[in-house]
């Protein structure tokens, strides 16, 4: 049938043997993934996620290689070198969740290493985005008799602990902007922390927090894909509840550290002093470090211009672009006339929904233009691409 998207589901390639290799490719299509099962002792040389089932294989992972790595098995069979690990199969129907947040996570973490990088190349000092003293985490979570552990430890890190007592409390809190982290530790579906974590991208907050989604097994493979995936990482509750502060204690302070990466700690130097955004020199630099950075991943990296008018507010045009973008994408004053968004990991479609939703948002007729990179792009013919006469308007896709 036409309507059928199974093609277009992720790849994840499959390390086992049978009986189980069946089990598991019918589990992870239910999942909503795309199992292709590997011949052989080595993982094909592409960037998708493989999972390695402990109880029947293992494989060497070459040195260098980037792609997520999910591993099967008992809690002591981990490897070192795992990206999500899971004890049972029945955490299946959460691994496409699971695999969506680590690659959102490491594709912020790669964007925060360019951005720094750029700052080096242009001889600008990164601005400080955060300090010790911010260090706040905001719990919701009822039926957690591991919380007072969790407590004392964090407290021993100076890390400032405060449990909100319902969804509407816990928001009170985060419009007050004090809290950069955000713990949820849902005890079944629909309570108090899943119904934030479902509300938690659409409040009206100036820097919505980083949110961490604590998961028990037995309650993780009750809890919707779509809901998991609104977190920004999830951390597993199992025995060691010392592992798992020490993850809640990572993760606040690598927060901390790399806040307000849609910024990227800009300085004066580097912004454009009318709309506020990066300025045209940061926008070549980093341009041409995520082009390179695209080409060594194999990777998709589309560009959007908006064309601006005479009259418009550009400071209120920027405010309301940079309300939509995710921590990745960076928006910078191409021109007098036009606006640049980079969209790292993003293939054409997708930029052009967010390019739709930048214009639902100017609230009139908006002439924008995509290009997803290709191989014989330059950083010139990019940008030279965006601003040609030729771009589209609403009036001309009606």
């Amino acid at each position: 049938m036409l309507n059928d998207q199974s093609f277009d589901a992720p790849v994840i390639h499959v390390v086992s043997e049978s009986p189980r290799l069946e089990m598991l490719q019918a589990r992870l299509r239910q999942s909503g993934t795309r199992p292709v099962p590997v011949r052989g002792n080595y993982l094909p040389p592409d960037a998708a996620p493989a999972l390695i089932d402990l109880s029947t294989r293992e494989i060497p992972i070459e040195p260098g290689d980037t792609r997520l790595i999910i591993t099967l098995g008992r809690a002591d069979q981990s490897l070192a070198h795992s990206d999500i690990h899971l004890t049972d199969v029945s955490e299946l129907s959460t691994l496409a969740a699971r695999i969506s947040i680590r690659q959102r996570e490491k594709q912020r973490r790669r964007e925060i290493d360019l951005r720094s990088q750029t700052l080096a190349e242009l001889g600008i000092e990164r601005s400080n985005t955060g300090t010790r003293a911010d260090a706040r985490l905001l719990w919701l979570g009822h039926d957690a008799p591991f919380l007072n552990v969790l407590k004392k430890s964090l407290k021993d890190s100076k890390i400032n602990f405060v449990a909100a007592i319902s969804c509407l409390t816990a928001e009170d809190y985060l419009e007050s902007g004090r809290f950069r982290v955000l713990a949820l530790c849902p005890s079944q579906p629909g309570d108090e922390a899943c119904k934030l974590l479902a509300r938690i991208k659409q409040l009206p907050l100036a820097e919505p927090p980083k949110t961490l989604l604590l998961l028990r097994r037995e309650v993780s493979i009750q809890l919707d894909h779509d809901l998991i995936e609104k977190a920004d990482q999830i951390i597993d509750v199992g025995a060691d509840l010392e592992a798992v502060a020490e993850r809640l204690r990572l993760a606040c302070t690598d927060h901390i550290e790399h806040a307000g990466v849609k910024t990227a700690g800009l300085t004066t130097l580097a912004r454009d002093a009318t709309s506020g955004l990066a300025s045209r020199a940061y926008l070549e630099t980093h341009l041409q470090a995520q082009m390179d950075q695209a080409d060594q991943s194999a990777t998709p990296l589309s560009v959007i211009s908006i064309d601006l008018k005479n009259d418009d507010d550009v400071r209120d045009v920027a405010h309301r672009i940079n309300a939509l973008l995710r921590d990745t994408d960076l928006a910078a004053r191409l021109d007098m006339n036009h606006i640049c968004v980079t969209l790292p990991d993003t293939p054409y479609r997708g930029a052009v929904v967010l390019a739709r939703r930048i214009e639902q948002s100017m609230e009139r007729s908006v002439a924008w233009r995509v290009i997803e990179k290709r191989q014989f792009h330059t950083l010139t013919s990019l940008l030279g691409g965006l601003t040609a006469r030729s771009g589209f308007s609403t009036e001309r896709r009606a």
